[in-house]
C-alpha cells in the first residue's frame, strides 16, 4: 500500500507540473505571441476544457468498466503526441485544435488518477481525508513547479515550454509500464474485498441517504464544483493579463504559484491534524473553505502592489486546502466499488467544465465591464454556492 501510494503521488506531481506549464502562459501567448484578442484567448481555453471534460467522463467510463491502467496510459499518449506536435508547429488557427486535443488526453489521465486516489483511500485505516489531502498537496507541488519552471523558460524557448511537458508525460508512461504490478495489485484487492466490503460495511449510501435526495446531492456537488473552479481558475488565465497590466511581471506571477505550494506545505499538515475534529461532516469543511476562498477575491479590485497579490493568494490557499481535496473524499464517502471512478469523474468533468467557462466568462466580464465587477461577481457566487451546500445530506460515518 506504502508503494503504491507513493507511485501515485509522484504521478500526480508530474501530471500536475505539465499542467502548471501549460495553463498559466496559455492566455498570454495566443495574446501576446499569436496576436488573438483576449476573448479569442478566452474562448480557446474555454474549448480546451470542454474537451477535457469530454475526457474525464471517458475516463470514468472506460475506468470502471475497462483496463483501469490502461485508461490512463491512453490519456498519456494521446498528450504527448499533441505536446510534441505543439513544440513544432505552435501557429494559429492549428494551435487550438491541438490545444483540445491535449485537454483531450489529460482529462482522460487526470481522472484515472483521481479514481486510483479514491480506491487506494477506501482500502487505508483511518480517515481517508487524509490520503485527498497529501494528493492535493502533491498537486499543488507540481503546479507550483511547473509555474515558476515555465515563467523562465517561455521567455527562453516556446518550444521548450511544450516539448518538457512531453519528457514529463513520457516519464509517466515508463512508470505506469514497469510499475503495472503495483496498479493492478490495487484493482485485484478491490475485486477481491468486494464481498468482503457488501458483508461488513454500511449499505449503498444512495439506499440509505434514498434516491431522490442522493441524485440531488450530486446536482448540488457538480453545480459547486463548477461554479468554484470558474471563479478559481481566472488565477489560471485573466489574472496573469490583469497581473500585467497592473504593472507585474510573468515572473512575479509564475512565482504566486510558488507562495501557493509553499504556504501549502504548513496549510495542509495543519488540515490533516485539525479538520477531522473540527468539522464531523465534510459539507461543513467545504462550507467554510469555499466561503473564505471567495473572501480573498474583495482584495483584487483595488490591488495595486505585488503584496496584496500575495495576501490574496494566501487566503485563497486556506479555503482551497479546507475544500479541493474534501469534496473527492465526500464523493468517495457516497461511492461503492461498483461506481467509484465514475463518481469522481464529477469532480474532474464538472471542474473540467468551470476552468472551460471561467476564462472566457471572465475575459468577457473584464472587457465589457472591469476586471473589478468580475472579482465582486466570484465572492457572491462562492457564498451563494457555500450556502447551498447546506442542502446536502451526509451519512455521519
Amino acid at each position: 500500500m506504502r508503494r503504491q501510494k507513493m507511485w501515485l503521488l509522484i504521478l500526480n506531481i508530474t501530471f500536475n507540473m505539465v499542467m502548471g506549464f501549460i495553463l498559466p502562459v496559455n492566455m498570454v501567448f495566443i495574446n501576446k505571441n499569436l496576436h488573438e484578442p483576449l476573448t479569442t484567448a478566452g474562448f480557446a481555453l474555454m474549448v480546451y476544457s470542454l474537451f477535457m471534460m469530454i475526457g474525464n467522463a471517458l475516463g470514468g467510463v472506460l475506468f470502471d468498466k475497462t483496463s483501469r491502467r490502461w485508461t490512463l496510459q491512453s490519456g498519456y499518449f494521446i498528450a504527448v503526441l499533441t505536446l510534441i506536435g505543439m513544440s513544432f508547429h505552435h501557429v494559429w488557427p492549428s494551435y487550438i485544435f491541438m490545444l483540445v486535443m491535449l485537454g483531450f488526453g489529460m482529462g482522460i489521465s487526470y481522472t484515472a488518477i483521481n479514481a486510483y486516489t479514491a480506491y487506494i483511500a477506501e482500502q487505508s485505516v483511518g480517515d481517508s481525508r487524509i490520503f485527498f489531502n497529501n494528493m492535493y498537496l502533491a498537486a499543488n507541488v507540481g503546479i507550483a513547479i511547473g509555474s515558476t519552471a515555465v515563467s523562465f523558460i517561455f521567455n527562453a524557448s516556446i518550444f521548450l515550454t511544450f516539448f518538457i511537458p512531453v519528457l514529463m508525460f513520457v516519464s509517466c508512461i515508463i512508470i505506469v509500464f514497469f510499475k503495472a504490478d503495483l496498479f493492478d495489485e490495487t484493482n485485484e484487492q478491490a475485486n477481491e474485498s468486494h464481498d468482503h466490503y457488501n458483508d461488513d460495511q454500511p449499505a449503498d449510501p444512495k439506499i440509505e441517504i434514498g434516491d431522490r435526495r442522493f441524485r440531488l446531492n450530486l446536482i448540488i456537488l457538480s453545480g459547486a464544483i463548477f461554479m468554484m473552479w470558474m471563479g478559481y481558475t481566472q488565477w489560471d488565465s485573466n489574472m496573469s493579463v490583469y497581473m500585467l497590466s497592473r504593472g507585474m511581471t510573468m515572473k512575479q506571477f509564475g512565482l504566486i504559484f510558488t507562495i501557493n505550494a509553499t504556504s501549502l506545505l504548513i496549510i495542509q499538515p495543519i488540515m490533516n491534524r485539525v479538520m477531522s475534529k473540527l468539522f464531523k461532516l465534510l459539507k461543513n469543511q467545504i462550507m467554510i473553505g469555499i466561503t473564505i476562498m471567495g473572501l480573498s477575491f474583495l482584495l483584487l479590485p483595488n490591488a495595486k502592489s505585488y503584496l496584496t497579490f500575495v495576501t490574496s493568494m494566501l487566503i485563497l490557499t486556506v479555503g482551497e486546502a479546507m475544500v479541493f481535496p474534501t469534496i473527492p473524499a465526500l464523493l468517495n464517502k457516497m461511492s461503492t466499488n461498483k461506481n467509484r471512478g465514475s463518481l469522481q469523474s464529477l469532480y474532474s468533468i464538472f471542474g473540467s467544465l468551470g476552468r472551460a467557462v471561467g476564462p472566457y466568462v471572465g475575459s468577457l466580464l473584464a472587457t465589457w465591464l472591469t476586471f473589478g465587477h468580475l472579482f465582486y461577481g466570484i465572492t457572491v457566487m462562492m457564498i451563494i454556492i457555500a450556502v447551498s451546500l447546506q442542502s446536502v445530506k451526509e451519512l455521519n460515518k
